[in-house]
């Protein structure tokens, strides 16, 4: 029975850069080769396919998906530079993903036509998995107010040849949102699925540094150690892959640019 694993996590950013301009989301995705693969702001558009399901398609793998929130993704932006995005953009939050399911948006951004004629469709987050997926659910992590979404850890049990694998996806919310409360309940929702003694593998985009995810986070340690955001000039950790003691860390790394403001990060894991 091979007993090694490979596990990879990406922010897709719905498969856009910050003008709109769609990047090849779904081709760089099968590229990848993992076993297992953890989707951040996955993109399903209204009454079609999901990116995570396009990926499922082409590569044949198993997928469970979740959504945190409804809104609009912009379409490319005639106004466009060379850059991801522009500084304005930034400081205006105006990434060309519009969430409205939760609260209303700012009458002058809900006003602008790159809002009025974008796509309607759900954001939220996704597991595939060439092993078979014997179960999944998600957890429920409380509304933080000033957040735009609601947070769901999406969980599943892998069947790697006889041996149960749990694998959660993970999108936090943001510090100056309140995310160590998420952290704090989180950190107890491990403990109650058994970090202390099962395999399990938690990754995704924490929004924060490696200390103090591990600081939260009990009973996990860092799978991978490098920069990932932004992606053009990353000066921070913020996607990570947390592996329990019932997990050997063969080897990790930080992945090439594929378009999105994250770099992707994998990990080729071994059950002790």
């Amino acid at each position: 029975m091979s007993r090694t694993f490979s596990v990879t996590t990406v922010n897709l950013h719905a498969g856009i850069d910050g003008w709109g301009r769609k990047f090849t989301a779904v081709d760089q995705c099968a590229e990848f080769t993992t076993d297992v693969l953890l989707i951040q702001e996955n993109w399903t558009p209204e009454g079609a396919q999901s990116i995570a399901s396009e990926i499922a398609t082409k590569t044949g793998m198993h997928l469970v998906e979740t959504t945190y929130a409804t809104g609009r993704r912009g379409h490319e932006n005639p106004q466009a530079s060379e850059k991801w995005l522009s500084k304005k953009g930034f400081l205006g939050h105006d990434h060309s993903l519009y969430f409205d399911s939760v609260k209303q948006l700012p009458p002058s951004l809900a006003a602008r036509p790159h809002y009025q004629q974008a796509e309607k469709g759900a954001w939220g987050t996704a597991i595939l998995s060439r092993f078979p997926i014997t179960s999944s659910s998600v957890l429920e992590l409380p509304y933080l107010r000033r957040d735009r979404s609601h947070r769901r850890p999406l969980v599943a049990t892998l069947d790697l040849e006889g041996t149960e694998v749990t694998v959660i996806c993970v999108h936090m919310s943001h510090l100056t949102y309140g995310s160590v409360f998420h952290f704090n309940q989180f950190n107890q929702q491990l403990k109650a699925l058994g970090v202390a003694t099962r395999p399990l593998v938690v990754g995704g985009d924490m929004n924060n540094w490696g200390p103090p995810v591990i600081a939260q986070v009990r009973g996990v340690r860092r799978a991978v150690r490098g920069r990932t955001w932004p992606a053009w000039r990353p000066h921070s950790q913020l996607d990570h892959l947390l592996v329990s003691k019932a997990i050997a860390i063969n080897s990790g790394k930080v992945l090439a640019d594929i378009g999105s403001d994250h770099l992707p990060v994998t990990a080729t894991l071994r059950l002790r």
